[in-house]
């Protein structure tokens, strides 16, 4: 039996439309396979410290509470980097992805560095985005995963590690492009909200493997899987 070490950073800053949903069911999951999981929830300042981790997680949030949190973050660039350069399983979703590019701006227009280890840019449109996404996620084209984003903000450059190839929705930039989301190495980042592992098995499945290794052992999917093909079929339904 392994014991699965999960940091979850920013806990309540960066937490909206029911991202640590995430968490919660990723541990029940991580439990149903005979195994064990710690979850850590450090306060809003404190270090840092991710030894001994076996993922790290970030939510969405508020754009105000992004650029309060961001000095914080990137004064801890090297070791992060460091880490995910070294495999560690991080997953940053809705805006909490522009810490890992090169800046981004804030509402009030001031300019937030970034850690740097993409080369992208974070763009404040201070505008409401909303749409939904289908596409193929890089771990298994076979597979269709549903993502829905409700963003201000865009990311400006070529995204050389994307996650999904986009069949119809919100891409990573201000149009439409066909990409969307980041996979760099053990790196996941998308700006789909909500409980996506939750919606999408797949995503769900290549997490635990990727957690537990040779622990691993399957779970029953069928409920989440009837629900995400349903959504699919609606979408389908719309095109035809």
């Amino acid at each position: 039996m392994k014991t699965v070490k999960i940091l979850h950073l920013y806990s309540q800053a960066m937490d909206l439309y029911g991202d640590y949903n995430n968490i919660t069911v990723l541990c029940q999951r991580i439990k149903e396979t005979g195994n064990d999981v710690e979850v850590t929830a450090p306060g809003l300042y404190e270090p840092i410290e991710l030894d001994g981790y076996d993922m790290v997680y970030i939510g969405h949030g508020k754009a105000r509470n992004l650029a309060a949190i961001s000095e914080h973050f990137v004064s801890h660039a090297d070791i992060i980097k460091e880490a995910i350069e070294n495999g560690q399983v991080w997953y940053a979703s809705g805006n909490s992805r522009e810490l890992f590019g090169e800046s981004f701006t804030s509402p009030d227009g001031k300019e937030h560095e970034g850690i740097g280890l993409f080369d992208y840019r974070g763009v404040e449109t201070n505008q409401v985005f909303v749409c939904d996404m289908i596409g193929r996620p890089d771990y298994d084209k076979d597979e269709i995963v549903y993502g829905f984003a409700n963003r201000t903000a865009y990311l400006e450059g070529k995204n050389k590690y994307p996650l999904f190839d986009v069949i119809t929705g919100f891409s990573d930039g201000s149009a439409p492009n066909g990409l969307e989301g980041t996979h760099y190495k053990n790196f996941f980042g998308t700006w789909g909200i909500g409980p996506v592992l939750v919606r999408n098995p797949s995503f769900m499945k290549h997490i635990l493997k990727l957690l537990l290794g040779d622990d691993y052992k399957e779970c029953d999917f069928t409920l989440e899987q009837n629900a995400l093909d349903l959504v699919i079929a609606e979408f389908k339904d719309k095109k035809d």
